[in-house]
């Protein structure tokens, strides 16, 4: 699908399409459970498709019409989100944009992400473009957690407090 879309120039309307349709499956349980009833016929779930994809009466892209349809016609709905994290994931890789998710124990002040975004884009030269994802999880106490890629650093005070545990946890087994 992205190389049709890049032959047809509208990949970036492609990707928000399918970003859509992911926030759809994410908000509305029954878009899977319409999309997986054996009883519903392909227009139908066409129709359930394009309309999770449409956007403030903006006409769904010819790519993702035929994509959807498609998909239908050889039965794999079932794998439709699968493929929308994958178009996704693909998109990202071919347009070099990098997905910085910063975790924290309290909401993050914008100019606070705002520097820390810069400062990826700054020492990253693979990357075209920046998207920070924050998440807050009190349950990490203090600190972050920070994740590019495959990397990861746990700055957090939960992993902290976590080490010096093991830490005494060993100490103890060597002294028994």
């Amino acid at each position: 699908m992205l190389d049709y879309a890049l032959e047809e120039g509208v990949e970036q309307q492609v990707y928000d399409e399918v970003l859509r349709l992911i926030a759809s499956y994410r908000a509305a349980d029954e878009l899977r459970e319409v999309l997986s009833d054996p009883l519903l016929p392909k227009e139908r779930k066409l129709g359930v498709l394009l309309e999770a994809v449409k956007q403030d009466g903006q006409e769904v892209s010819t790519v993702w019409r035929k994509f959807a349809s498609l998909v239908l016609h050889h039965k794999r709905e079932a794998f439709m989100l699968f493929i929308a994290y994958s178009f996704v994931l693909l998109y990202r890789q071919h347009k070099h944009i990098a997905i910085v998710r910063l975790t924290t124990a309290t909401t993050l002040s914008k100019a606070t992400g705002d520097r820390l975004k810069r400062m990826v884009e700054k020492h990253s030269k693979d990357f075209s473009e920046v998207i920070l994802e924050e998440h807050v999880k009190p349950d990490i106490i203090g600190g972050f957690i920070f994740q590019l890629d495959d990397h990861m650093l746990d700055a957090s005070a939960k992993h902290e407090f976590e080490m010096i545990k093991n830490h005494f946890i060993d100490k103890n087994a060597r002294i028994v």
